[in-house]
């Protein structure tokens, strides 16, 4: 069984002005947490829909996903805090085995696409993990203190990560336990950082530019200009 688990949490305090929370903010007339939603729906791959996000919000889920027939919507969760509290209690919600997958998709990244997802099926069955990314075209530094330049890391080997992430169930899930045991770790913000301290190897998927992240008030405008592109890309990929 392959599981869609998608994260609608949190209030965006970076791009929030209106007080309604980034992922049910209007893109080209539909909550953005629709389109994660829709992409799991037309995926093939994809058997069962987890949707994460806060108890007062997940009635209004529900009414989207019958209103946008998301008939793969199975499961809520209640979002936490952090994002790894989130992910571990959509883990914990779905009734999956070890040897399930389950994609870790997040409802402010819009504009992803089947290929993307359709190569992550592919991947898992070589790795326990299978991540995004695409390659860095700045250089990136590193600080400490958020003042003072530590080191500049040089684009060649770099890549920056992307949504989706997907994972055996049992590996993510044991990383996750390890990580929550561990009363003095750091913060982790990915689950790819928590897979890989186990020692386990993950395998790349080259995502594409589409997929930007909404973070700030601009990015929703930059989303808007992209989304007759992204419909004309993914159009030409279920035509193929």
């Amino acid at each position: 069984m392959n599981y869609a688990v998608i994260l609608a949490g949190g209030i965006g305090v970076r791009f929030n002005r209106t007080g309604i929370p980034k992922q049910f903010v209007e893109l080209v007339g539909m909550p953005m947490v629709v389109y994660s939603m829709r992409t799991a729906q037309n995926n093939s791959n994809i058997d069962k829909i987890c949707v994460v996000t806060p108890e007062k919000s997940q009635q209004q889920v529900k009414a989207w996903a019958e209103e946008y027939n998301i008939t793969k919507f199975s499961y809520l969760a209640t979002s936490g805090k952090e994002r790894y509290q989130s992910v571990y209690n959509g883990l914990q919600t779905i009734p999956a085995k070890k040897d399930d997958t389950v994609i870790i998709m997040t409802s402010v990244c819009p504009f992803l696409s089947q290929q993307t997802i359709d190569k992550h099926y592919e991947l898992i069955n070589d790795y326990a993990g299978v991540i995004t990314v695409v390659k860095a075209t700045d250089a990136i530094t590193f600080s400490n203190d958020g003042k003072r330049a530590n080191r500049t890391l040089q684009k060649k080997r770099l890549f920056v990560q992307q949504g989706p992430q997907t994972y055996r169930y049992g590996i993510l899930k044991e990383a996750h336990e390890m990580y929550l045991a561990d009363t003095d770790h750091t913060e982790v913000t990915e689950d790819s950082e928590l897979v890989l301290n186990l020692g386990i190897d993950i395998g790349m998927v080259i995502g594409d530019r589409f997929c930007i992240k909404v973070t700030y008030p601009e990015d929703l405008a930059i989303a808007e200009s992209l989304y007759g592109l992204f419909v004309n890309q993914e159009q030409k990929y279920s035509e193929r």
